[in-house]
């Protein structure tokens, strides 16, 4: 009997430590067998690129060229702007590209990502993609989903058609054209905050601030018809998030990655569900209102006009999926206009003369004490160029990170 209690203990741990070296085995492999073949497969194949460490990939070097770079930036007494922004914010891809070139692989933890700075190359590559073939890798779909939730940017395939169906008829001409009273209405009180400021004799405005401010109160009223009270609690909660998710994907592509931050990410979680039921019971209290025949000029109101027809639903969003779309839009609208807002008036203030020529063509199209109106925005030709100028200087978007969803060829000429 004792000697079969033995036998029994030995299997059994036996059998233990089998299952132990098994998980052990398969990490090592998922973790960094497979990512060095398939490092040394595209590297024979001809893309270079920094010399990953697995399992965190290139994520280390990232870390400390940002770091330096931080160092030497705040170091200098230069008071010069540089127009180099995507060097300012991508150090590391700087640096790699000098060594690398314009087309070259670096990894996030265990995911290679193609990074491209060579419009041939992206021409060619992407000729025959369709945009529902774009998708988002998935290691951001699942870091961002508290952010993005299943919205525009995140979806694919036939979802992203069928969103875009939905979406596309509240950004008509004619629709943005009725929203233009509200952003007209935000922006000139905030330029009569201005001059009271300026009157009161203050000598400074925080601009960005004003401007992120004011931004925020348009997307409000121009997504939900609310008040910027209301916006301004989603807002807040948005930019929490946002830093939240800073700190918690740090490790971004890493095995297990989220559990290194686990207290972000759980915040990150708990203000999802947040934001979620704040803009969840605005929908369900602008779905149940009684029809009054038009819709209502704003997002919402012309996307829930847009999700059914006659009373019936035709290719519906439901109602997840509408929250998740509020949140894209209330979040990347917001943040990209402001920001490019910022920098317009920045490289304004740096060419007094651009600011003459603008005041001089508004003049000449809009007249003196005459009322703005959308239609008049296409005859201001100088105003575009600038626009144009600011957009390809500091793009608010400097980078895009989508997954093909077909294989290609790449032939060098």
């Amino acid at each position: 009997m004792e000697s079969s209690l033995q036998l029994f203990l030995a299997l059994s741990m036996a059998m233990a430590v089998f299952l132990v070296l098994v998980m052990v085995g398969r990490l090592l492999f998922s973790w960094w067998v497979l990512p060095y073949f398939a490092y040394r497969k595209l590297k024979a194949n001809g893309f270079s690129g920094p010399k990953p460490t697995f399992p965190l990939g290139n994520l280390n070097d990232m870390k400390r060229l940002k770091k330096k770079d931080s160092s030497s930036s705040s170091s200098s007494s230069s008071l010069s702007i540089s127009n180099d922004i995507h060097s300012f914010a991508f150090p590391y891809f700087a640096r790699w590209q000098k060594l690398h070139g314009k087309v070259l692989i670096y990894w996030l933890g265990t995911e290679p990502f193609l990074y491209i700075a060579d419009p041939e190359f992206l021409k060619q590559m992407s000729a025959d993609i369709k945009g529902k073939s774009w998708g988002k890798p998935n290691v951001f779909k699942h870091d961002r989903e508290p952010m993005f939730g299943s919205g525009l940017v995140m979806v694919e395939g036939e979802d992203w058609v069928r969103h875009r169906h939905v979406i596309t008829p509240a950004f008509s001409p004619a629709n943005l054209k009725a929203m233009s009273s509200l952003m007209v209405d935000s922006a000139t009180k905030m330029l009569d905050r201005w001059a009271d400021l300026i009157n009161s004799g203050l000598p400074e405005i925080d601009v960005e601030k004003e401007i992120i401010s004011t931004a925020g109160e348009i997307i409000a009223k121009t997504s939900f018809g609310i008040s910027y009270e209301n916006g301004r609690k989603v807002l807040e909660k948005l930019r929490d998030m946002q830093i939240t998710l800073f700190e918690s994907n740090r490790y971004v592509g890493v095995p297990f990655g989220k559990f290194l931050n686990p207290k972000q990410t759980l915040k990150a979680k708990a203000l999802g569900r947040e934001i979620d039921e704040l803009l969840r019971s605005i929908i369900t209290e602008r779905s149940e209102k009684p029809p009054s025949g038009k819709p209502e000029q704003d997002l919402l109101g012309l996307l829930l006009a847009e999700n059914t027809v006659d009373g019936r639903k035709k290719r519906a969003l439901t109602t997840k999926e509408l929250v998740d779309e509020c949140k894209t839009f209330f979040f990347g609208g917001h943040e990209t206009t402001a920001l490019a807002l910022t920098w317009t008036l920045l490289l304004l203030g740096l060419h007094p003369e651009w600011q003459n020529e603008l005041r001089e063509e508004i003049k000449e199209v809009m007249g003196d004490g005459k009322s703005i109106d959308a239609t008049m925005l296409a005859e201001l030709k100088k105003m575009g160029w600038v626009m144009n100028e600011v957009l390809r200087l500091y793009s608010p978007a400097p980078t895009f990170k989508g997954k093909s969803g077909r294989t290609f060829k790449w032939t060098t000429k």
